[in-house]
């Protein structure tokens, strides 16, 4: 059995190798389940992280398994000790600070740059510290080693306080890395093909669940302007819905969304201009697999727009209907001087485990966290 679950860890593990270099998505996307033909596991079997499992396969804590074949823009990253169990990779939570490993390693110098990873926990923007970094934000930048595909390497330990839950509950933890905060790669020798070195335009995700022993005590919450100047959430019949299979019902969704009624420029590059201190609207439309509920979390210079409980976006998808999602954002604070990075994202809240605890993971992999949007704000062009 040990044999068996290392070769599918490993075959995964070359999927999501592959899959860290798509184009990334235009303004609507449909997203199905890949490994549909690809694989013969069933929905029982534990998930792995987007390029990092236990090397052993085993339950318990192992390093990540390097790229077997490292070429121009691969990367992995990841957990490197967390717990598997039959439904997925998981941490116990026992109170104070929840500790974890994460690694980052790429043939591409990414040092450059600076990598960090943001975290998710049951949607919500969750702020953490570094060895490095001993003071809670929502972004920590590090440098790792090209081509050092030693996790030994490439790890930051990671240490925060649960930002929801309590004892008895299982939520569900997402990573994404992202990099370039300081927008370098905007004016470097890369700036024609910055897309390809954004890491956030690319990555999938690393998931695992949070185990709660303890119920937390109130973490330490950064200062965040609130940006929230109204949000809204409603729902529509959607006729495009019928013509789904029921295989396509539960296993796809699609989404599209416009920023004051308009879609990116298909030759808008990097940089979106023509915005000013005026607020924005943010329109986002969902609508397919009606299992998975989501958190829409949006990010200006790589911090959340709002962590006011009342501006959470919480997303739910209907049998037969459209989910309708209005937010406006204050740009008061922007003078168009420079570029600012924004980035909407879309978090899964309980797509690893069903109710019961059992694994839903596999029959929903299509509904995974998705990197909606990003580009940076810019003034007016020049």
């Amino acid at each position: 059995m040990k044999k068996l679950l290392s070769t599918l860890l490993v075959f995964v593990l070359l999927l999501s190798l592959t899959a860290c270099g798509p184009a990334p998505s235009g303004p609507t996307e449909t997203v199905e389940n890949p490994f549909i033909q690809a694989t013969t596991t069933g929905p029982t079997d534990p998930p792995t992280t987007a390029g990092a499992t236990d090397a052993t396969g085993s339950t318990g804590k192992g390093k990540p398994v390097p790229p077997l074949l490292p070429s121009n823009l691969s990367y992995s990253f990841g957990g490197v000790d967390q717990i598997m169990d039959d439904v997925s990779a998981h941490y116990d939570y026992t109170g104070g600070e929840l500790q974890l490993a994460f690694h980052f390693v790429s043939s591409f110098d990414y040092s450059q740059y600076g990598v960090g990873p943001l975290l998710f926990l049951d949607g919500i923007p969750q702020p953490y510290k570094t060895e490095e970094e001993p003071w809670y934000s929502y972004l920590h930048i590090y440098s790792p080693i090209p081509n050092r595909f030693d996790a030994d390497d490439n790890v930051i330990t990671l240490s925060f306080i649960p930002v929801t839950g309590q004892a008895g509950d299982a939520l569900e933890l997402y990573i994404t890395p992202v990099c370039d905060p300081d927008g370098d790669l905007l004016n470097g020798e890369f700036a024609e093909h910055s897309s390809f070195f954004h890491v956030q335009n690319r990555a999938r995700d690393f998931c695992a669940r949070v185990i709660f022993y303890e119920t937390p005590p109130e973490p330490e919450l950064p200062e965040i302007p609130d940006q929230v100047l109204s949000h809204s959430v409603t729902y529509e019949d959607e006729p495009r819905l019928r013509s789904w299979t029921p295989e396509n019902l539960q296993q796809k969704h699609a989404y599209s969304y416009t920023i004051n009624d308009q879609t990116r420029p298909a030759t808008g590059g990097e940089i979106w201009y023509g915005f000013d201190q005026e607020p924005i609207t943010l329109n986002f439309q969902i609508y397919g697999n009606s299992y998975v509920k989501y958190t829409l979390v949006c990010f200006k210079n790589y911090q959340p727009i709002s962590i006011d409980p009342e501006d959470i976006l919480y997303v739910e998808v209907k049998d037969g209907q459209r989910t309708e999602v209005e937010v406006q954002i204050d740009m008061s604070n922007f003078d168009g001087s420079a570029p600012v990075p924004f980035m909407v994202v879309l978090v899964p809240r309980n797509l690893q485990a069903y109710e019961d605890g059992t694994a839903a993971f596999w029959d929903h992999i299509g509904c995974r966290f998705e990197n909606v949007a990003f580009f940076y704000f810019g003034g007016k062009e020049e």
